[in-house]
């Protein structure tokens, strides 16, 4: 983001933003807004049950998706708007809109999370470490785009937090820390050991079984620890950077 001038007297520092630039420091407090009042947003109980290893897969793959849909979506504020002479608070608002599309990604997985009933203590904590992880990214990605709209509200209050020296055409990089959430070694550790119980069960003598009734040979459940283990490495590896 860069200020077009940069004026300094004795009095005051007189600065000049791009008209666009302005525009979308207009455009995101709603986006901030909405997606966080649905975060607390209670929501009725929907009387799924939430199976830790099957529901943990699916969450996962929709967290990797949502995180996959994020990073075009702020080189869509540069193409769109920072970059572009051109666009106004229309395209600005389209360009936010986007974005916020994309964190409702999140939300929608945090409320399915949310509303559905855990019978027990392993499900209850798959259930609380996987919301830890969704309210994570919401929180990181809420709080930089609050940045970027105090960058560009009050710009030398944000050039002094950078000890940036103040002169003509200052350029203000609002990074995005964007970490692993804590939750994902617990993750981690609770899919490696429900995939080693059920092993062993397996493992166990089969239970006489009428000839006409299948045995289960795991393939599924196992296919879900194994989906549920690449999506933490995924998110590990791949988006937890900056």
């Amino acid at each position: 983001m860069t200020m077009t001038s940069i004026e300094q007297n004795s009095n005051a520092v007189l600065y000049e933003l791009p008209s666009q630039v302005i525009c979308l420091g207009q455009a995101i407090p709603p986006v901030i807004k909405t997606v966080r009042l649905a975060m607390f947003r209670k929501v009725r109980p929907s009387g799924l049950v939430f199976e830790a290893i099957t529901d943990l897969s699916n969450h996962m793959g929709l967290i990797s998706n949502a995180l996959t849909h994020f990073s075009p979506r702020i080189q869509g504020f540069m193409t769109e708007v920072i970059h572009n002479d051109d666009a106004g608070l229309a395209e600005a608002s389209r360009s936010a809109g986007r974005l916020e599309q994309v964190l409702f990604e999140f939300v929608e997985g945090y409320q399915t999370a949310k509303a559905a009933h855990a019978p027990d203590a392993e499900s209850r904590e798959a259930r609380l470490l996987l919301l830890g992880v969704y309210r994570h990214y919401v929180k990181a990605i809420c709080e930089w785009l609050d940045d970027l709209v105090n960058s560009i509200n009050n710009p030398i209050a944000a050039l002094k937090k950078q000890s940036i020296p103040v002169a003509s055409n200052v350029v203000l990089k609002v990074t995005l820390n964007m970490t692993s959430p804590p939750q994902m070694a617990k993750l981690e550790a609770l899919a490696a050991r429900l995939r080693q119980n059920f092993e062993l069960s397996i493992e166990a003598p089969p239970i006489a079984t009428a000839p006409d009734i299948p045995v289960n040979d795991g393939n599924g459940i196992l296919g879900c620890v194994g989906a549920l283990l690449f999506g933490v490495g995924l998110t590990n590896t791949v988006f937890g950077r900056r």
